[in-house]
């Protein structure tokens, strides 16, 4: 079944019709295509692509992950016409197309808006997509339904005045429980927890937070903020980042070197400012229908057998009666078109279409009767995708060399061959509940800072090799109302990855105190938390511990080592250029 076309506004239609126009007039010649053009379709998220020529990554901004079975569809219709045929989803629940052509992106980005999809400020200077748990509305303990306000703020910034001449993007994402693994609003320019306090119900409010190859934790701006203040606070700290930003020098243009340069009470001091002019100027917000049904969620029934260690990983309660929560473990955040029009029809038959993308590229079904649970695992173990999710063998990368011009080595290759040797390991149930985040370089698009074991791909030379490497970070996570930054231990060439996670995991489970968690007994093994000077000795004893495990013998050393995973020529760094990102 074909999606019915949208309806497209004016603004619409003349965004379009401008974006066709500068594409011609460069195709003419008539204007620059990296002062004039770049810029511009960044903000049209349009992301030029490590082959060059006329490739193009293009990104499409789901808000809070929500994408319905006929953008689905959709989705795999135009991926199969204009790319490679796979829809990827990314670390902040978006999805992506690699090799597009430049001359078919005024008719692809056409052609999204059709079905209620954009790409506009989705790369570039812009504020983002705004993120949102994929649980919200599903858990038993949370307060209110945060969905209403994400919403809003999404329409607040799309298009506004100042959301695509920002000094860098500004990133924005929304929780509903401390207690869900997949909030992220510690790692944003600006993140809302739902909260109650003092019997009131608000949002805990922190900014200035980022990862990138510097990490930051946020300051916290707000412990309970009044629901209806939520647009004009997002409004003020967009215009802190577009007044104190710093424009001359693109590496530290994000808004969390503002809060490093004027420290937390002088960010407050210029938010407090930049607050008062967005009310100056009438912006304001509204409590929105968010009273969420009460909670009385159903206990999924045990199962023997492989469907029943899928449940045990895959699905939970919903907070209302009779429904569960479902995920689907998708390898790589990869969906082919003919998967996705699968999916389209399981989130029908199955989800009531209530489907959502995960910050750990993975898909969410919502909204699935515990009586349809057997049903719906035969056909996602017919697709391949009843696998564990959220766990330490679903690794998260990002594309890395494959696709980005910054990349240095093949993560998602990485992310597989890890995954499927952490699957074939003999490890106790425990260790595996964990994250792995992998990043083609230290810009931290896999997140790699907030794994529970964390990898940014490096080169190294052995003797006058060189050699693909991995940096090793351990104990990282965003973690309720605190982040942990994985601590850095060391190098380990790309061929000996495995094997480090694999004894990493072994040992936690002969070492692991009590009911300490892998991200715990790693945090605590490598001194997280300690004074400067021992925290810096665990973490040398550490490395020298897993020195052994990455060592290559006299002569061991062969051509296969020589090569990234799944590369079919020697490692080089020839390819690498100035990512976009920066642009």
């Amino acid at each position: 079944m074909a999606p019915t076309a949208v309806a497209l506004t004016e603004t619409v239609e003349q965004e379009l019709a401008k974006y066709r126009n500068t594409l011609d007039l460069l195709d003419q010649g008539a204007i620059d295509p990296d002062k004039e053009f770049k810029p511009f379709r960044l903000v049209h998220g349009v992301y030029g692509q490590r082959q060059g020529g006329t490739n193009q990554m293009v990104r499409i901004k789901l808000k809070y992950g929500v994408v319905t079975p006929a953008q689905m569809r959709a989705l795999a219709d135009l991926s199969e016409k204009y790319t490679n045929g796979i829809s990827h989803i990314t670390t902040r629940q978006a999805v992506q197309y690699h090799y597009v052509p430049l001359a078919d992106t005024p008719d692809l980005l056409r052609s999204l808006e059709e079905v209620g999809l954009t790409t506009r400020e989705a790369c570039g200077n812009a504020v983002r997509a705004v993120c949102g748990s994929p649980n919200a509305g599903t858990l038993a303990d949370e307060p209110f339904d945060t969905d209403p306000y994400a919403e809003a703020v999404f329409q607040h910034f799309l298009r506004g005045p100042r959301s695509s001449t920002l000094p860098r993007k500004f990133k924005i994402a929304f929780g509903s429980s401390d207690r869900d693994p997949l909030q992220q609003v510690n790692i944003q320019d600006a993140g809302f927890m739902a909260v109650v306090k003092d019997g009131k119900q608000g949002f805990r409010v922190v900014a200035g937070a980022g990862l990138g190859s510097s990490p930051q934790a946020p300051v916290l701006l707000y412990d309970c903020l009044p629901k209806d203040q939520v647009i004009e606070v997002a409004d003020a700290l967009v215009r802190v980042h577009h007044q104190h930003g710093d424009r001359t020098n693109r590496a530290k243009a994000r808004l969390k070197f503002v809060l490093r340069k004027h420290g937390d009470e002088g960010f407050r001091k210029l938010f407090e400012a930049c607050l008062a002019e967005a009310r100056a100027d009438g912006v304001k917000g509204r409590v929105l229908p968010d009273t969420l049904p009460a909670a009385n969620p159903t206990p999924i029934p045990a199962v023997a057998g492989a469907e029943g260690v899928w449940r045990k990983a895959n699905v939970r309660s919903h907070r209302l009666a009779g429904l569960a929560v479902v995920s689907l473990a998708i390898p790589r955040g990869d969906v082919p078109a003919a998967e996705m029009r699968r999916l389209a029809d399981l989130s029908e038959k199955y989800s009531a279409g209530d489907a959502r993308t995960t910050n750990d590229q993975n898909i969410v079904f919502r909204r699935v009767k515990i009586e349809q649970l057997s049903g719906l695992y035969q056909e996602l173990v017919a697709l391949g995708y009843d696998k564990p999710a959220h766990g330490l063998t679903d690794v998260v990368s990002c594309p890395g060399a494959s696709t980005c011009m910054l990349g240095i080595c093949l993560s998602k290759n990485m992310g597989t061959e890890l995954g499927k040797a952490l699957a074939a390991a003999d490890l106790d149930a425990r260790a595996l509940l964990g994250r792995i985040n992998i990043s083609g370089c230290p810009n931290s698009c896999g997140q790699h800072h907030i794994g529970t074991v964390g990898l940014h791909g490096a080169a190294s030379k052995i003797g006058d090799k060189l050699v693909p490497h991995y940096v090793l970070f351990v104990g990282g996570g965003d973690e309720g109302e605190q982040v942990h930054h994985g601590s850095m231990i060391c190098r380990i060439p790309a061929r000996k990855v495995s094997q480090v996670v694999i004894q990493l995991s072994r040992w936690y489970a002969e070492e692991r105190e009590g009911a300490e968690t892998f991200a715990q007994w790693l945090r605590r093994i490598a001194g997280a938390g300690l004074e400067a000077a021992a925290a810096r000795a665990a973490r040398n004893a550490l490395k020298e511990r897993i020195a052994p495990l990455c060592a290559y013998a006299e002569g061991e050393l062969g051509e296969a080592d020589l090569r990234d995973i799944g590369a079919d020529k020697l490692f080089s760094l020839d390819e690498l250029g100035a990512g976009e990102c920066m642009a």
